[in-house]
């Protein structure tokens, strides 16, 4: 597979720089890699009223998500945050919901993209404790373009979507960090002006113009490699 990717003149796109300095250390060569992220729009996207006292997971339930460790430390945090939602489907979701039997914890099970989008919303904040690099990272996506805050891991390339010296993040598996960063949301005012923050720079990142302009100018222009 390897040698099919490094054929002299395929070109390779990745998600992050992350990910594009990831393959150079397994021996691609960097002039054949070209980061971009998926589009999203962002236009008709509302904006964040923080009209509910929660905070919001979507995506696998599953233990390289880490979603185990997110609800232990949310419980730790002992936060005034009444909530944490829990949307999604995976291999573990029956055994968390058996350990986790809470009013602090909700599981919400599968629900339409438009119900999860509504949810986000309305909330304090998205949250994942994920174990693994990540690609370009939906939920926190999602919840930037809504105008929201993000606590997440800062591994790969996550930190690529969001604002420089971001605030929100946690060293990947230090759960006291974790903690940290969920009492973090309680502050209503700096949590909104960071979620609009985060929506500004997303709009920019994705935007539909960034995706013309690199295969009319950048991509389809390239010559032969070296």
């Amino acid at each position: 597979y390897f040698k099919v990717l490094n054929k002299k003149n395929l070109k390779l796109l990745v998600l992050t720089n992350f990910h594009k300095k990831y393959l150079i250390n397994l021996g691609f060569k960097g002039n054949k890699i070209f980061v971009l992220p998926n589009h999203l729009n962002i236009e008709n996207k509302t904006t964040n009223s923080i009209s509910e006292n929660y905070i919001v997971y979507a995506g696998r339930i599953s233990k390289e998500k880490g979603v185990q460790e997110l609800i232990e430390s949310f419980l730790k945090a002992n936060t005034s945050i009444s909530e944490l939602k829990i949307i999604g489907s995976g291999p573990i979701l029956e055994e968390l919901q058996i350990k986790y039997d809470s009013d602090k914890v909700s599981f919400l099970g599968e629900v339409s993209n438009e119900e999860v989008l509504n949810i986000i919303s309305q909330s304090r904040g998205a949250v994942t404790a994920t174990k693994l690099f990540e690609g370009q990272p939906t939920l926190l996506c999602e919840a930037s373009a809504l105008g929201v805050t993000s606590v997440f891991p800062d591994t790969g390339g996550i930190k690529e979507f969001f604002p420089k010296d971001y605030q929100y993040s946690f060293i990947q598996g230090n759960y006291e960090d974790l903690i940290t960063k969920i009492k973090m949301l309680e502050n209503v005012k700096t949590t909104r002006e960071q979620g609009l923050k985060n929506r500004i720079f997303l709009k920019d990142l994705l935007k539909h113009n960034n995706l013309e302009e690199f295969f009319e100018k950048d991509f389809n222009n390239l010559g032969q490699y070296d």
